[in-house]
């Protein structure tokens, strides 16, 4: 999308026309990707509206709803999952022309999208309030982690004593939330729901939805323990 900066030329100053990144995502390398991406829409040499090959934009008023704060948002934010960009490209928010934008990958997981969508959509109604960005990404996070996941809701996905996570359960928990998996189980051990080790072993299962809806059968003598063992302790070799 957008062009390589001549080494000879100072960088582009967004804040003469209010045209500013809010909040990067990723390492220095997917922020030097951001900072290039917008740089070359502020110059006009690519267009993020309309839609077409560039990116596809929606709204972001269903995430705001989602998130449940009444902050000073711009009066307009849109989302654009960008077609054009390489694996290493995370995300940024930005003000653009007076307006609210959210930039995220079309190529990433839906889940991981919507979580980024919802991380990057937090900054620009708190930004105002945190100018260090370290301070921004971390009151973000914690409005993201309280709006998506509640305490009351991961705890019910952790049994007491649990030591394995089959692939297609760590899938359900994470459509069940709409973010990805180790996003869940960093919440859970913010939580202390589940300890260290048990996140170090959780955190490497790859979740895989089933072909299938699965078929649960209890016998009327069952117990939940009984339903539990079939949960738990089939073998699985995609760990």
């Amino acid at each position: 999308m957008a062009k390589r900066q001549p080494k000879n030329q100072l960088p582009l100053d967004f804040s003469v026309r209010g045209d500013r990144i809010v909040l990067h995502l990723g390492q220095v390398e997917s922020q030097q990707k951001a900072d290039q991406l917008f740089e070359g829409l502020v110059r006009g040499e690519w267009r993020v509206e309309p839609a077409g090959e560039g990116a596809d934009i929606s709204s972001a008023q269903e995430i705001i709803n989602v998130l449940g704060h009444r902050l000073p948002y711009p009066e307009i934010i849109k989302i654009a999952h960008l077609h054009q960009v390489d694996d290493n490209f995370v995300g940024f928010s930005a003000i653009y022309h007076q307006r609210g934008w959210v930039f995220v990958s079309a190529h990433v997981d839906v889940n991981e999208r919507h979580y980024l969508a919802c991380l990057l959509t937090a900054s620009l109604g708190l930004y105002t309030a945190y100018t260090d960005p370290a301070m921004l990404a971390a009151r973000t996070e914690q409005l993201v982690f309280d709006a998506l996941l509640p305490a009351s809701d991961v705890s019910s996905f952790f049994r007491e004593g649990i030591s394995k996570i089959p692939p297609f359960l760590a899938a359900d928990i994470a459509d069940f939330f709409k973010v990805p998996f180790p996003i869940v189980l960093r919440r859970a051990l913010a939580l202390q729901i589940i300890s260290e080790e048990q996140y170090q072993m959780f955190v490497t299962v790859k979740p895989k939805r089933s072909a299938k809806p699965r078929e649960l059968y209890v016998a009327k003598e069952g117990s939940v323990e009984d339903l539990e063992s079939q949960l738990f302790s089939e073998e699985d070799t995609d760990f």
